[in-house]
């Protein structure tokens, strides 16, 4: 397991023409777990794994074909290692909005990275409020 050291509200990353800055705040780490994730608008499940981890959300990988977009409502089961786990239902998954999607990186590998924040982390900060 490796640990960022960096503070991810001072980062950036470039996309196209436009600078979108980190706003996650906190200790991000690097891990790379299985995924599954649920698409209730179009009722299908897709296999990923994670990019690295935070207390509020997650960097996801995923197949370039799934049909994810920002602002959408996902459900997320984490494995506990690579070579997976018994199948999740959708009560054991976690409710999670995705807040970027990124196919530029990963789309000459198939793949999409994806940003979540827990749904958890969202009520937390209303209840704060």
């Amino acid at each position: 397991m490796t640990l960022l050291l960096a503070e991810t509200d001072q980062l950036a990353t470039e996309e196209g023409d436009e600078l979108a800055l980190e706003r996650r705040r906190g200790l991000r780490v690097q891990q790379h777990r299985p995924v599954k994730v649920y698409d209730s608008t179009t009722a299908r499940y897709f296999g990923g794994r994670t990019e690295d981890v935070s207390s509020t959300g997650l960097r996801l990988e995923l197949p370039a074909f799934a049909p994810i977009r920002g602002g959408e409502m996902l459900n997320i089961h984490v494995g506990l290692n690579a070579q997976g786990e018994t199948l999740a239902n959708r009560r054991q998954m976690i409710p999670a909005r995705v807040v970027w999607v990124d196919r530029s990186q990963s789309a000459k590998r198939g793949r999409l990275e994806v940003g979540v924040e827990f749904l958890a982390s969202i009520a937390a900060r209303l209840d704060a409020a």
